[in-house]
């Protein structure tokens, strides 16, 4: 038992220091840290999957909207855009205030999509809880009489 306790100690501590180097050394840039100081991110790449909308579309780009920060402009082609879409993309930020897309990727139904992948999740969730059971005493999980 104290084993087992120890093992998993020693692979979440893994884990958080795993997690901890590749936040220092690859940090994730949005576009809030490089609004506070444009001039140290100038010319990086950003990401933005955190659900951002397409807002008014111009001919040579389109204003990018999301929630809790500030709308910014991107520079992109604008083929096949339609305002109200959510999109990922990776893009160039400009010290000016402004963004330049490297990749965009339209999310279509994104959120029909989100709730179709959840089913097998809660079907996978009810057989384990139908045919095993945890053994707190044990610290195992065991087959169900029933089963």
């Amino acid at each position: 038992m104290t084993k087992r306790l120890l093992l998993i100690a020693c692979l979440l501590a893994l884990l958080a220091g795993l997690s901890v180097y590749t936040a220092h050394v690859n940090p994730w840039l949005d576009v809030v840290r490089c609004l506070q100081d444009p001039v140290a991110y100038d010319g990086r790449i950003v990401n933005w999957y955190r659900e951002p909308l397409v807002g008014e579309i111009y001919a040579n780009g389109f204003q990018l909207l999301q929630r809790q920060t500030p709308s910014i402009r991107v520079y992109a082609d604008t083929s096949g855009l339609v305002s109200g879409e959510y999109i990922g993309m990776k893009a160039v930020f400009h010290k000016q205030g402004y963004l330049e897309a490297v990749s965009l990727q339209v999310a279509k139904n994104r959120r029909e999509k989100i709730g179709v992948s959840v089913v097998p999740v809660l079907l996978v969730a009810f057989l384990l809880v139908r045919y095993y059971r945890i053994n707190p005493k044990k610290f195992q999980i065991e087959r169900r009489d029933h089963a």
